[in-house]
């Protein structure tokens, strides 16, 4: 708790939360304008979620790599790490407030998000369940902390910054320009895609254009995300102990 409340101090002391509230403005215009031209056609809630979590494919992984690389700037140039050897405590337990801090802003733009999504549907006076934004906003959280986990690790190995912030443009990039078309096997190995790929909405093919309804393998799909989050946990606990981070 008391790493927690450092991190909140630390963060009043910066001026990076400018360019992550830009990221989410320019995600939800870029995200409001491709679902009120979706909805005109299909007049489907499962459209307006499904273009949300598509449009998540680009915007959040960005968000994600540029929080955690902020997070970690001021450690790697300030020499943090050697600090902690001559206190109790450890590069984890730094690593767990920082997650942490990551899961509150990932909560609070999942929320947004939902609250937005609400809205646009409502808009275009289509029914909307409150189920289905729940499940919405849970998709999108667990995601973000699980690619929270994958750059916050990138980000204590190493120091540059870039390295975090180029492997989240790089998996956005990959995620947005098509990669949903490809075997799942394949899918599963470009994580930043999961909002899209793991989401409770699914996307087919009618006979003159796309048809959107409910996945059936959503609560399979749950299970598997969260032993994915744990799985990401571990690995990351035992590579951030072995890393040389002086």
């Amino acid at each position: 708790m008391l790493n927690l409340r450092l991190e909140f101090t630390k963060l009043k002391r910066r001026s990076f939360l400018l360019s992550l509230v830009v990221i989410i403005i320019v995600g939800l215009v870029w995200s409001g304008v491709v679902i009120n031209y979706e909805l005109v056609k299909t007049h489907r809630s499962y459209n307006a979620i499904y273009d949300m979590a598509y449009m998540n494919d680009l915007i959040l992984p960005l968000f994600i790599s540029v929080l955690a690389s902020r997070l970690l700037e001021l450690e790697h140039l300030g020499k943090t790490f050697k600090l902690l050897q001559t206190s109790n405590e450890s590069p984890w337990q730094l690593f767990k407030a920082k997650l942490t801090l990551m899961a509150i802003f990932a909560f609070v733009v999942s929320l947004l998000q939902t609250i937005f999504l609400k809205f646009i549907i409502q808009a275009a006076q289509i029914n909307v369940s409150s189920l289905q934004l729940t499940f919405s906003l849970l998709t999108t959280f667990l995601v973000c902390i699980f690619l929270s986990c994958l750059h916050l690790c990138l980000a204590f190995i190493y120091q540059k910054p870039s390295v975090t912030v180029v492997t989240g443009l790089i998996g956005a990039f990959l995620s947005f320009v098509g990669i949903s078309a490809l075997p799942l096997p394949i899918r599963f190995f470009v994580p930043w895609q999961y909002f899209s790929m793991m989401g409770m909405a699914k996307r087919i093919t009618g006979a003159h254009t796309y048809l959107f309804q409910y996945d059936n393998n959503y609560p399979f799909k749950l299970v598997a995300l969260l032993l994915i989050i744990l799985l990401a946990v571990f690995i990351s606990k035992r590579l951030i102990r072995k890393a040389d981070l002086l």
